[in-house]
């Protein structure tokens, strides 16, 4: 792909350089196994930021949900996952697992169903609806969207590449809500050490219309 357009696809890049070394350091999930894939969300996001910031590659001030969540609140009373402040720059962005296999590499109705369930409205709202929620928001902030995507490496959903899930979201989002999101990056990992959750695509989309932001 292109260059990415938002400081959100950067930092996507940056994470797929180094979820290995987070992998490696994050610990185990004692129900679930080894290595930052069987984490929550908030954990993997936060784990994410924190390893960048330590290794200082990203110019610029990150908040999360889990670390900063007085941050990321914006009006409404509603909050994002990571807000990104960068040469002059606001970014929020709301993000979401992609992760549609347990543990144990029998299928998660349950994964597949916190991001694409146009149903799903309430907590825990599906990524569809976190689009529209941050999309609709009277913000003046560049709108970012990013996905960890746990490609299968057995089973169903072998084929279906990072390209594959990537397009398929966006035609959801454009299916079900009155908004269009483009795709930004697709940034690929592997070797992680989860016997599942070990390869896949850090994936970010942007809002197509995007407020104007003034200082």
């Amino acid at each position: 792909m292109d260059e990415p357009a938002t400081y959100t696809g950067e930092l996507a890049e940056l994470f797929a350089d180094i979820i290995s070394d987070v992998d490696e350091t994050i610990g185990e999930n004692k129900d679930y196994g080894t290595g930052i894939g069987p984490h929550d969300e908030n954990d993997q996001i936060d784990a994410l930021v924190n390893e960048v910031n330590a290794q200082d590659t990203f110019n610029g001030i990150i908040y999360t949900a889990k670390s900063n969540p007085a941050n990321v609140r914006y009006s409404g009373g509603q909050s994002c996952d990571l807000v990104i402040e960068a040469y002059n720059t606001m970014e929020y962005c709301e993000a979401k697992l992609f992760r549609f296999q347990r543990a144990d590499q029998c299928s998660s109705p349950q994964g597949f169903s916190k991001v694409f369930n146009p149903y799903q409205d309430r907590n825990p709202r599906s990524f569809l609806h976190d689009v529209n929620k941050l999309a609709t928001a009277d913000v003046r902030v560049t709108k970012t969207f990013l996905g960890i995507y746990y490609r299968p490496v057995a089973g169903a959903g072998t084929e279906i590449t990072s390209e594959d899930i990537a397009t398929k979201f966006t035609n959801e989002v454009g299916q079900w809500t009155e908004h269009i999101i483009n795709v930004d990056t697709i940034a690929p990992f592997s070797g992680l050490r989860h016997d599942v959750h070990c390869r896949g695509a850090i994936l970010v989309w942007s809002l197509d219309e995007q407020p104007k932001q003034y200082f």
